[in-house]
């Protein structure tokens, strides 16, 4: 039996805002639907949509497993964006244990779509706990 996290939340350091990864069930299991639901809580403001997930989802994982591997920071920004470009992330490190993702989530593609752009602060000793956390979150459940 394989257990697969449900969701990730991942909380900044230094306010109330929030990133969430959830509704990924059907990335685990073939032929279901190929989306994952990602959640901003900013303040007063919740922004949710759902990711296309067609691109190897891993490549989220490796993103926060080579975040994770630089803890001890990096020069200018690590970025990763979607597919379809509704969801991208930016991060960058100060050197000195903390990193600022800037996380854009949008409705769509299109210039009329709503967008809510916001950071989650992280101590960097929190990234190899996120990013196992990432990985676990898209494991893809197989049967024998």
């Amino acid at each position: 039996m394989i257990v697969v996290m449900d969701s990730v939340i991942i909380k900044s350091s230094n306010s109330s805002n929030e990133l969430l990864l959830s509704e990924q069930d059907g990335l685990q299991h073939s032929g279901d639907s190929e989306y994952y639901r990602v959640t901003l809580k900013v303040k007063d403001l919740l922004a949710s949509a759902k990711i296309y997930a067609f691109q190897p989802y891993s490549e989220l994982s490796q993103f926060f497993e080579d975040l994770a591997a630089n803890w001890r920071g990096w020069k200018g920004k690590k970025e990763w964006q979607s597919l379809e470009g509704e969801f991208s992330l930016s991060c960058t490190s100060d050197g000195l244990g903390h990193v600022a993702i800037d996380v854009v989530l949008k409705s769509g593609f299109y210039d009329n779509d709503w967008s809510v752009h916001t950071a989650i602060n992280v101590d960097a000793g929190q990234l190899e706990e996120i990013a196992s956390n990432i990985k676990q979150f898209f494991s893809v459940q197989t049967t024998v």
